[in-house]
């Protein structure tokens, strides 16, 4: 599913049939998550990771109610390589520090939606559709990495499925606070939107939309970026 600042989810595809396009592709590497799994109170469907899993070779991150070390364990016995960590971290933030000890630090992606306003943006909690605790993002991400998060998952609420450019003030302050890999995601339109993003910085970049609701694909989007002189992996 995809959707608009957390609204109005729409059907993507299948996700084993989308993953193995995205792999044949030339995709980096695949983040997916459970979004109902959290607000639903289960676990999530690794039936699911398993079938994509099996449709890829290049690591897949997955997330989406893992709340403990076992169902991370159990996500990745399905074909996981990395753990996706958001709201169940900060429910309880020992999470992070239990999965880095157990997989590496470099296994475990801190998710961190943010919802901007004239201050600077606010943390934001998907189950309530609210201000996560003081909203303060940027000292919750310090905290994140200093208990063993290895990479950032970055999203601008407001600009999820809108096409309209990413949020690169954002990134320079989440960049300017930490020294792990920050995979910048929501409001990716245009080959520009990505070239820009690339020349302020980013380590990488998460496209959704992009991909699924328009003629653009993977083999296209590298290309451009490699002409622009932007480092691609083969």
């Amino acid at each position: 599913m995809k959707g608009g600042a957390f609204r109005d989810h729409r059907d993507a595809g299948a996700p084993p049939s989308t993953a193995r396009a995205h792999n044949a592709q030339g995709a980096d590497e695949l983040v997916v998550l459970d979004i109902d799994a959290n607000r639903a109170g289960r676990v999530p469907d690794l039936d699911v990771f398993r079938a994509i899993a099996s449709e890829i070779q290049i690591p897949l991150t997955v997330g989406g109610g893992v709340r403990d070390t076992a169902t991370a364990r159990l996500a990745m016995d399905a074909g996981a390589d990395k753990i996706a960590v958001t709201t169940t971290a900060l429910d309880r933030p020992e999470l992070i520090t239990e999965l880095a000890e157990l997989f590496g630090c470099q296994a475990v992606v801190l998710g961190i939606d943010v919802m901007m306003d004239d201050d600077g943006g606010k943390l934001f909690d998907h189950r309530a559709g609210m201000v996560a605790g003081d909203g303060d993002w940027l000292s919750w991400m310090l905290e994140a990495v200093r208990r063993g998060a290895g990479e950032v998952r970055l999203m601008s609420v407001g600009r999820e499925g809108q096409r309209d450019g990413f949020d690169l003030s954002l990134h320079a302050r989440a960049r300017a606070a930490v020294n792990v890999p920050i995979i910048l995601e929501g409001g990716a339109g245009t080959l520009d939107h990505l070239k820009e993003a690339m020349a302020a910085g980013a380590d990488s970049l998460a496209l959704g939309t992009m991909l699924v609701f328009s003629d653009n694909n993977l083999v296209k989007l590298k290309r451009v970026l490699a002409q622009a002189g932007h480092p691609m992996r083969p």
